[in-house]
């Protein structure tokens, strides 16, 4: 096989641990509260300038920064569901998706305003390093971060999976009515999840910092990838989404090889096209 094509093809799924990371928050919310927020993506915006303005004011590493940038964002999100998502719970969808996407306005033109349009960058000693294997080369942003995003989605998994709160939170996906009457707390429920999905996505914001430059518009660019894996996925499937997020991920950077790059995102929307025409409810969904 090619070289450059194994290079990419690493790349991709490295890049795609990331993707299937920041994708994950979305499913989250989605299967607990069953509301898309059209806003998720600018909540990793959140967390790439919570590592940007650490590292600017205090020299931290953005990747010790990843505590901060979850607790921060997770707390964003607590304040937003308590005050504003629970009050349209009941609401048509239309109206969950107004009150969704005019929080990704303010969030999105607050921090033009704070912080102005110009893209910043984070510097680390690791940040133009790399190492060969064979004739392949990692460079150490990619690598770090995708096995702090393997990291993260494991100690998600082992949360949701065996702690109390998290069998709670996986009760009231499967039947609210039936974890209501077991004594769940929903609407508390409801505030966690939604807390722990942006928070989740705010987290993984701090790993892109590492590698991307950071601008108030960047939420704009992972948005629809996101929306993409997890439907690709199966909306309430978290292995869904972490397929999709490296499916994604690897097609997008096999395509660069070949494409422009304002065109290297169209095989990715061509191949969910199929999937979805092929298997509507998406790769794991029922």
């Amino acid at each position: 096989m090619n070289i450059v094509l194994i290079q990419a093809i690493i790349s991709g799924v490295l890049l795609g641990l990331m993707y299937a990371l920041a994708s994950l928050g979305l499913t989250i919310i989605w299967g607990i509260i069953e509301v898309v927020n059209f806003a998720q993506a600018d909540f990793l915006m959140l967390g790439m300038f919570t590592a940007y303005w650490l590292n600017y004011l205090l020299g931290l590493d953005p990747l010790l920064t990843l505590p901060i940038a979850f607790c921060a964002t997770f707390l964003v999100g607590i304040i937003i569901q308590h005050f504003c998502i629970n009050r349209v719970l009941d609401a048509p969808m239309l109206t969950q998706v107004g009150v969704t996407f005019a929080f990704l306005l303010i969030i999105r033109h607050l921090a033009l305003v704070l912080w102005g349009p110009d893209s910043r960058s984070v510097t680390t000693w690791y940040s133009s390093e790399s190492f060969r294997v064979g004739s392949v080369l990692i460079n150490y942003p990619m690598l770090f971060s995708s096995v702090l995003a393997v990291i993260a989605t494991i100690l998600l998994t082992l949360f949701l999976k065996y702690t109390d709160v998290g069998i709670a939170l996986r009760a009231v996906s499967q039947d609210r009515t039936a974890a209501q009457l077991c004594g769940v707390n929903v609407k508390k429920m409801y505030t966690l999840a939604f807390a722990l999905g942006v928070g989740i996505t705010g987290l993984t914001g701090g790993l892109f910092s590492t590698m991307l430059y950071i601008t108030p518009e960047v939420g704009a660019v992972f948005g629809l990838l996101m929306f993409t894996i997890v439907v690709l996925g199966g909306f309430r499937s978290m292995l869904g989404t972490f397929v999709g997020g490296l499916i994604v991920g690897i097609v997008e950077s096999i395509s660069a090889l070949y494409l422009t790059p304002g065109m290297k995102d169209v095989p990715v929307f061509i191949l969910f096209l199929i999937i979805l025409i092929i298997k509507p409810s998406g790769l794991f969904g029922e």
